[in-house]
């Protein structure tokens, strides 16, 4: 079951292939040309993948809201948690996918992942290998001018 909720986690915090990469933005508009509500969520979503990857609790946690709550009943602390345990767990973290459809509506926004996992466990006799593909959603809030994870879970 632990691989379960590690493959809907790193996805829910997956690698996204933003259409600004290629360009220097600043979120504020400040440096460059503003971002649409779907590209901030594309960044930010591109930046949690980054951080699951490098296994950088705080990089993945900045995009958190503390008024996070899951279907697993985890609140922001449980999460804190959770990855605390899964980067014990797991090194060589993996996550392909294609692109997400992001969906706002006002200030929340709804995220339709498409994914591939793989992560190796530190010790295969406790824990098994990962290779899983599927879909989550992920939920966002925008407070202010900053758009946070309020939720992630399994496809409904």
């Amino acid at each position: 079951m632990k691989w379960v909720v590690l493959a809907a986690l790193v996805v829910a915090f997956g690698a996204l292939g933003c259409q600004q990469a290629t360009r220097a933005i600043d979120m504020t508009g400040l440096t460059g040309p503003r971002l649409t509500d779907e590209e901030q969520i594309a960044v930010i979503l591109n930046e949690v993948h980054r951080g699951m990857e490098e296994q950088r609790i705080f990089r993945v946690l900045a995009h958190v809201s503390k008024s996070y709550e899951d279907q697993e009943g985890r609140d922001y602390e449980g999460i804190q948690q959770y990855l605390r345990e899964l980067f014990r767990d797991y090194r060589d973290i993996r996550i392909t996918r294609p692109r997400p459809r992001i969906m706002v509506q006002g200030r929340r926004a709804r995220v339709v992942e498409t994914f591939g996992t793989e992560a190796r466990p530190r010790n295969p006799d406790v824990d098994r290998p990962i290779n899983m593909h599927g879909q989550v959603i992920v939920y966002f809030e925008k407070t202010g001018d900053t758009w946070q994870i309020i939720e992630w879970g399994p496809l409904q």
